[in-house]
């Protein structure tokens, strides 16, 4: 009898702890959020459609992807203070964003970058269902504790609007658009770190290991 109890609690034990484990993506980005107040609900959203689903969004015309490059690229001002090359958008580096000030600083060449861009697009393996699990998992966090601006409030009202859209992408907030300005490319790991390794001392790069 006590054995038979034993083989019937002990999987609804593992289970009960696998329920509860954290979301690794949304984990990771709010490690992140709690050094930037100027994050808001939407730029939350975007952060977690880029990790889960890289830039597959943007790439339905070529030709848009590339005029749209070409029109940022020649307003870009000089890297802001402290602003970083690279942003890891996952805790495994797999994804993240190429920032473009430092890049084009460096002497990074843009039809590199273009051409970077289309394969990570392609090769990224893009992950709807991951996207909404990371997402409920931030409303679940929320819940417990607001960081920063970002409250279960405002993931709620946030959620029943893209909810009824199908969760698509969008736009940063105005005002993280105000205090950072962001203007960056979102890479898998492998097209980024070639990139990287162009524009790297000795062909080495200095943001991967």
């Amino acid at each position: 009898m006590k054995t038979g109890f034993l083989k019937f609690i002990l999987p609804l034990a593992f289970w009960g702890s696998c329920a509860t484990a954290p979301n690794p993506d949304a984990a990771f980005f709010l490690a992140q959020a709690r050094g930037e107040p100027e994050v808001r609900m939407a730029d939350a959203y975007k952060w977690l459609v880029h990790a889960t689903r890289g830039g597959e969004h943007a790439v339905e015309n070529e030709t848009a992807v590339r005029l749209w490059l070409d029109r940022e690229w020649q307003t870009l001002g000089p890297p802001q203070p402290g602003e970083a090359l690279w942003t890891s958008l996952t805790a495994d580096g797999r994804i993240g964003r190429l920032n473009l000030r430092p890049y084009r600083a460096r002497g990074g060449s843009i039809e590199a970058l273009h051409a970077a861009f289309l394969a990570g697009a392609q090769a990224f393996d893009a992950d709807p269902a991951r996207f909404r699990r990371a997402w409920r998992a931030l409303g679940r966090a929320l819940e417990k504790q607001s960081v920063g601006h970002l409250t279960a409030a405002e993931w709620h009202r946030f959620d029943r609007k893209m909810r009824g859209l199908n969760y698509p992408a969008c736009h940063h907030s105005p005002e993280y658009e105000q205090a950072r300005a962001p203007a960056y490319r979102v890479l898998p790991r492998e097209q980024a770190q070639r990139l990287l390794q162009a524009i790297a001392r000795e062909g080495k790069s200095t943001v991967f290991p």
